[in-house]
């Protein structure tokens, strides 16, 4: 177990801002916190050996280790604003579909302390009003849409479940339960939607489920009439009796929820449940929801949605002016055992405005750590074992995730009930997103993946004395080509694979216009993802359409609720990856690496300066991921996908095992044919071509590559090679590109 855990409230800070930390414990009494600035995470003893600085800075000394709950479950906070406080007659209203009925108590709508509609543990409609229940005489259906109420006029309480068949050609007939009580008048203070509060004031039985048009009125309405009346907003409107009725087409993109009602009883979504998702009456009339808002009038709750642990500040630490930019941790020590410390990881940037003088910049990946944070991969997805082609290692973080599954998923998993997550955060513990810390995919010796794997490429700079900035995907989204504007190089990591649109834009015209890119990686621009402006800190991603995905969005789900943009492949949305980086990805596999056989285009003397002291028919047969510099998941150029024809394919590996299958986007037809040792399609190819405006790239099309550079402490030909291309990519003369 991990007996202390934390976050910061940012990944990336610059000089002279403040950053928060926020610390948990699970079973820690004490703590200390320092600085770190880190180096080399792998901690593999056939690699260059751990490594990081210790920056002298007073963060306060011992610390008590207070206890903080992970709380996850979204829902909707409406504030009464002193409207509901007055309640007699009412009806609560929705139309709910159930996406997972398990044992557990549920609620849909409530008035705590006054009224609620719910699910019981066997998966009926319950109602509750002054102490009372009513009781579905079935439970609800799973995966069907069912108009739902609970009603109370002239001391009757009325309990109301309709179901929807895809087949009926009437409306269902409803089935009601009533009773006859009499309810207090204290009315409430507040609506919840998806969940109810329990009686310690913390927000309780969360919705695994959509619901649309949840309303409130002042009178009891019958069942009939409300299908009619929730099936048509205007005419709801027109009601005297309404009290709120929320419309969650309206402000898709943001947390606010609307209030179609002349009481304009707004509210709040917590903790980011899926919007512009499919709704009662859409039946595949648009597929975009931006065209037809009113079809996508649902949310979709999940009792494991998390985007803010929400804890609270431990401490604050102001990064000193002259710090310089680079990957930083805040290492936190619990009860003196330094074998025990947790790293709270976050970049120092350039400062805003005022260039360092460093030409070359390391591109943080933090779309993508985000996209893995936390991921449990190798425990509760059963193929891990089969593409690794080895038993799974789990150590003390990785139980740590299975013990605590409140702390939230990766964009690899799924919900309890199995629809795909939509959103991650950094606004949690991220106990993958540390130093020394192992994975399932990083192949056979240092099995490192996503950060750790990025700290060979860091520990490679610190090795040659290659002073650099440190940038992370958020600042390239913010600043865009203003930022990159001040460099002469950009190095990326291993696996850069998540991308917005501003980034790729950054990116592409940053080579446009004379920057030189090294993408030392693998599988990178590959899947569209994009952040709020409203939400800083959450990440979105739809997996529309092909791809190597773990999940799909469901029918008519795949534009982002973020920004409207579709979501999927960045190939299938006019920014393949082979027209920026000359190579695309292509296959995956986690066992074995390979080496590169030079190709005719290294001959070329446009290519000499990359081979400079190189020498043999192939390159790369060692490395810590895998044994080889190529592999993990591997690229190949493709004009037929943007590759620039005047792009020189230096070499190219070959004959990976059989684990390496064709990526779904490829594979048209699925033939057994198509898999390592069968399939040429199924390579990384090493690329370099020049650009208009004076620049170049240099693409590896390898995870592996950068586990080549770190072999026999960054003395090789892999990481002498990316010396070469780095020390001409960093020199002011232009590159030309080939006549004709």
């Amino acid at each position: 177990m991990l007996p202390i855990v934390g976050y910061t409230n940012k990944l990336t800070v610059a000089p002279g801002e403040v950053i928060d930390v926020m610390a948990s414990s699970f079973g820690a009494v004490t703590y200390r916190a320092d600085l770190r600035q880190i180096i080399q995470g792998d901690v593999n003893p056939e690699g260059p050996g751990y490594k990081d600085h210790l920056v002298d800075l007073d963060l306060g000394g011992e610390r008590a280790a207070v206890a903080k709950p992970f709380r996850p479950g979204s829902c909707v906070l409406v504030p009464g604003q002193g409207a509901l406080t007055s309640l007699q007659d009412f009806t609560l209203a929705a139309v709910v579909r159930p996406t997972l009925l398990d044992g557990r108590k549920r609620a849909v709508l409530s008035l705590p302390g006054f009224a609620t509609i719910g699910i019981d543990a066997s998966g009926c409609l319950t109602g509750e009003a002054g102490g009372q229940r009513l009781t579905s005489a079935r439970p609800l259906s799973l995966n069907h849409w069912h108009v739902v109420s609970l009603s109370y006029g002239n001391g009757q309480l009325v309990l109301s479940l309709s179901q929807d068949q895809d087949a009926a050609s009437a409306p269902p007939q409803a089935q009601t339960q009533t009773l006859d009580i009499r309810l207090p008048t204290s009315g409430a203070e507040e609506c919840i939607i998806a969940a109810s509060r329990g009686p310690d004031g913390e927000l309780c039985g969360f919705l695994d489920g959509k619901i649309d048009r949840p309303a409130l009125f002042n009178a009891a309405i019958a069942p009939e009439t409300l299908r009619m009346l929730l099936g048509d907003f205007a005419l709801l409107r027109r009601q005297r009796s309404l009290m709120a009725a929320w419309d969650f087409s309206q402000k898709m993109s943001t947390q606010q929820i609307c209030d179609i009602s002349p009481y304009q009883l707004h509210g709040r979504i917590h903790n980011a449940p899926a919007r512009a998702m499919t709704g009662w009456l859409w039946k595949g009339q648009e597929l975009d929801w931006k065209l037809r808002p009113d079809l996508y009038s649902a949310i979709h709750f999940h009792s494991t949605d998390v985007s803010d642990a929400g804890w609270k500040v431990d401490f604050s630490l102001t990064i000193p002016e002259d710090l310089k930019s680079g990957v930083y941790a805040v290492r936190l020590v619990p009860d003196g055992d330094e074998d025990a410390a947790y790293y709270c990881v976050f970049a120092v940037r350039p400062p805003r405005g005022r260039p360092t003088g460093n030409t070359v910049a390391f591109l943080f990946p933090t779309c993508s750590y985000m996209a893995y944070s936390n991921h449990r991969l190798g425990m509760d997805v059963p193929g891990t074992e089969i593409g690794m082609g080895r038993a799974v290692e789990l150590d003390r973080h990785h139980m740590f995730l299975q013990d605590n599954p409140g702390i939230g998923f990766s964009a690899y998993e799924t919900h309890d009930d199995d629809s795909g997550v939509f959103h991650t955060s950094r606004l949690r513990p991220i106990v993958d997103l540390q130093p020394k810390v192992k994975s399932f995919l990083g192949g056979y010796g240092s099995n490192i993946w996503q950060f750790n794997a990025d700290t060979h490429i860091l520990g490679w700079l610190d090795a040659i004395g290659q002073g650099y900035d440190v940038i992370t995907d958020e600042d390239m989204h913010e600043d865009g080509l203003r930022l990159l504007q001040r460099y002469n190089v950009v190095l990326t990591g291993t696996h850069p694979e998540y991308y917005t649109r501003n980034m790729v834009e950054a990116l592409q015209g940053f080579t446009d216009r004379g920057g030189r890119l090294m993408y030392l990686g693998g599988n990178g621009f590959y899947w569209v993802v994009s952040f709020n402006e409203e939400m800083p800190g959450i990440m979105e991603c739809r997996r529309s359409e092909a791809g190597i995905r773990p999940w799909e969005p469901g029918h008519g789900q795949f534009y982002h609720a973020f920004t409207g943009e579709y979501g999927g492949l960045w190939r299938r949305n006019g920014h393949p990856p082979n027209h920026l980086c000359g190579v695309g990805m292509t296959s995956q596999g986690f066992d074995i690496s390979e080496p590169y056989v030079v190709s005719p285009d290294a001959q070329n003397p446009r290519a000499a300066f990359i081979f400079d002291g190189i020498e043999g028919a192939s390159i790369g047969d060692f490395g810590l991921a895998g044994g080889g510099a190529a592999g993990l998941e591997v690229d190949r150029a493709d004009p037929g996908q943007g590759t620039p024809d005047h792009a020189l394919v230096l070499a190219s590996s070959t004959r990976h095992t059989d684990i390496y299958l064709m990526t779904p986007e490829d594979l048209l037809d699925p033939t057994p044919d198509w898999t390592g040792t069968q399939a040429d399609i199924i390579r990384a190819d090493l690329t370099f071509f020049e650009t208009a405006g004076g620049g170049a790239v240099f693409s590896t099309g390898s995870i592996a590559w950068a586990g080549a550079m770190a072999w026999n402490g960054y003395d090789n030909e892999i990481a002498r090679m990316t010396a070469n291309v780095l020390r001409r990519f960093d020199d002011d003369t232009p590159f030309e590109m080939p006549e004709g």
